[in-house]
């Protein structure tokens, strides 16, 4: 169940008074009657009201720590973008608390109320929370940045790749190759991987291609787990298009171990671009997602939420690039 953060409305609600004047009280304005600010004290206290550090700080001494909560720790993209937006707020003169614990939407929250007690000025979410509800929850309290998906929420800022024109390019191209028959290995959970696997039906569609989805989840074991499932299914795909380059590798991994040569028997595409793609033994083609860009973005769209005067949402998404390597070619027959 998603936790409800109560707000600064909840407590003026309950003490029938208006935000402001709760706000002066729990700020100890000496404006404010002694019988008040103590009447206030209570009320939050009983709703169990957590002051947003953030807003505060804008008044007074503004803190220089930002959140990053890290979706998947065991996604080598993830670390990758988590490492490039740690050297940007480097850069600008900010420093950072990364989190690893947010291994579900209930844990993101706790982290929230963890980075809340750090007094960071705001957040930076990499793929998580996944529910809305929970994600609004954490805005209610810290301005946030999400990389991932477009969110509308007052509070939340969002910095988006097009999945949609990076699924295009990739099976574009294998059909430029002569491939027919083209398997699509899963993600499943990330609203990223539901996306891409969107995309990859509907170039298939538009090519007149029969579609081959093996869902799984972003890591290299379900890249394995794919090729086997299939095996399974009799005649082999003559090419793989891969949710993200961790499954693209353990793909890599199974067909080497059946006997199967990488592009001559099977191609592989995936989607990210991380460092291991780029080695001379894989040489994966991938969709290549610019993570300094995004860093970039992401950063300075915080900064206009948690430190400039002048309060700015933003709403980005950026273009992705096919890198051709080796892992793809003409099919055999």
């Amino acid at each position: 169940m998603t936790r409800k953060y109560t707000t600064l409305e909840d407590v003026a609600l309950a003490a029938g008074m208006s935000r402001a004047q709760v706000s002066r009280a729990l700020r100890g304005d000496p404006g404010v009657k002694p019988e008040t600010r103590e009447h206030v004290a209570q009320v939050a206290k009983t709703l169990g009201y957590q002051p947003n550090i953030a807003a505060r700080a804008l008044v007074s001494a503004q803190p220089d720590t930002v959140g990053i909560i890290i979706g998947e720790p065991t996604n080598p993209f993830h670390i990758q973008l988590a490492q490039a937006i740690d050297a940007e707020l480097q850069r600008v003169g900010l420093d950072s608390v990364v989190s690893l614990r947010a291994q579900d939407d209930p844990a993101t929250l706790r982290e929230g109320d963890r980075l809340l007690r750090l007094r960071v000025a705001g957040v930076i979410l990499i793929s998580k929370p996944r529910n809305k509800e929970a994600l609004a929850a954490l805005a209610e309290q810290l301005p946030c940045v999400y990389l991932g998906k477009r969110v509308n929420h007052s509070n939340v800022s969002t910095i988006d790749i097009d999945d949609k024109s990076g699924v295009e390019q990739a099976i574009g191209h294998l059909i430029a190759l002569g491939h027919r028959r083209i398997a699509h290995l899963a993600g499943t959970v990330e609203i990223s991987a539901r996306e891409r696997t969107a995309a990859y039906r509907a170039a298939m569609r538009h090519a007149g291609l029969a579609a081959n989805v093996v869902m799984g989840t972003h890591d290299v074991a379900s890249g394995r787990r794919g090729v086997d499932t299939l095996a399974e299914q009799g005649e082999f795909p003559t090419a793989i298009f891969a949710s993200n380059d961790a499954i693209a590798l353990g793909a890599i991994d199974r067909l080497k171990g059946r006997g199967l040569r990488v592009p001559e028997d099977v191609s592989v595409i995936g989607f990210d671009d991380i460092p291991d793609a780029t080695s001379e033994m894989l040489a994966l083609t991938t969709v290549r997602q610019d993570v300094d860009q995004q860093a970039r973005e992401a950063v300075a769209a915080l900064q206009l939420l948690a430190f400039s005067t002048v309060r700015k949402v933003i709403r980005k998404v950026l273009p992705v690039s096919l890198v051709v390597r080796r892992s793809a070619g003409p099919p055999r027959n």
